[in-house]
């Protein structure tokens, strides 16, 4: 570790306000203002560890087959456009559009507004 004031190596450094300012210094240079702290022993450890586990990655959620089909059918049971729908779930219309001719397949929280505003399942279990 260097001193921030001298740039000597050092294996202990203290935590001193010198001019107002908050510097990590050598011994000698903490004789030029107030030493606020002295490290921990630890200072310089990480402090993430590793794990031996990494973490597991969900898989997404297996939307239904023409999706976009039923997506159109419960649309249209409701009466509701393609732009009242869209309002309904705060998404874009032209994003509807897409999503029932089944040229996208929308994201899980996209999916899940659908399901709840239209009352259908587009998840497979």
């Amino acid at each position: 570790m260097l001193c921030e004031v001298c740039g000597k190596s050092s294996q202990k450094l203290l935590r001193t306000e010198i001019e107002g300012a908050e510097l990590m210094v050598c011994q000698e240079c903490s004789a030029l203002g107030k030493i606020i702290r002295e490290p921990k022993e630890n200072f310089m450890q990480p402090i993430f560890k590793k794990t031996t586990n990494p973490p597991k990655i969900q898989e997404p959620p297996q939307v239904i087959e023409n999706f976009g089909v039923e997506i159109k059918k419960a649309r249209e049971k409701l009466g509701l456009t393609r732009e009242e729908l869209a309002k309904k779930i705060f998404e874009k219309e032209s994003l509807l559009v897409r999503i029932e001719n089944t040229n996208f397949e929308p994201e899980e929280k996209v999916i899940r507004k659908l399901e709840k505003v239209l009352g259908i399942k587009l998840i497979e279990q």
